[in-house]
Order: C-alpha cells, then structure tokens, then sequence
C-alpha cells in the first residue's frame, strides 16, 4: 500500500473540516415576528402615522396596521403589531 504525501494528507483534512464547517449558519439576530417585519420595513413617514395614530388612543382614527404575509389571522397579526407600537413609539 502507497503513502500519500503529506501535503495530499493536509489538503484532503481541510477540505474535510471546511465542509464540515458549512452546515446551517446560526442567525446573529433574533428571528423576527411578523409584525416587527412590518414595522422594520415601513418607510419613517409611515412609522410616524402609526406611532401618532397610537398615541392619540383616538376610535375615529385607528392605527392602519400594515398588510402582512404570515400564517397569523388579521386579528392576531393586528395584536402582535400593537404590541410592536408599544415598545417602538
């Protein structure tokens, strides 16, 4: 049986450990809720509407919750986007 060279050795190793090292990279951030999505995502002109809306607390004039793709139902999505109003405004 024939000795691979030590540098084919070497190479074969790194390339191993490289590969090893390239599973699913773990977020650096916490994963967003829908609703903080919508508010990060919002233009400043918009997030000013809705932090005024929220802060007048005026039934004639409700907040505007933004459209959404989530699994969530409008009602739910429209609670998690206050509670995003509550700590953002």
């Amino acid at each position: 049986m024939r000795r691979l060279p030590v540098t084919a050795v070497t190479l074969l190793s790194a390339a191993l450990l490289a590969a090893c090292a390239q599973g699913e990279p773990e977020p650096t951030h916490p994963t967003r809720s829908a609703a903080e999505a919508a508010w990060h995502t919002s233009t400043p002109e918009q997030r000013r509407a809705y932090c005024d809306a929220y802060s007048k607390h005026d039934p004639q004039h409700p907040i505007e919750v933004p459209t959404h793709q989530s699994a969530e139902t409008n009602e739910e999505f429209a609670d998690d986007f206050y509670e995003v109003l509550k700590k953002q405004c």
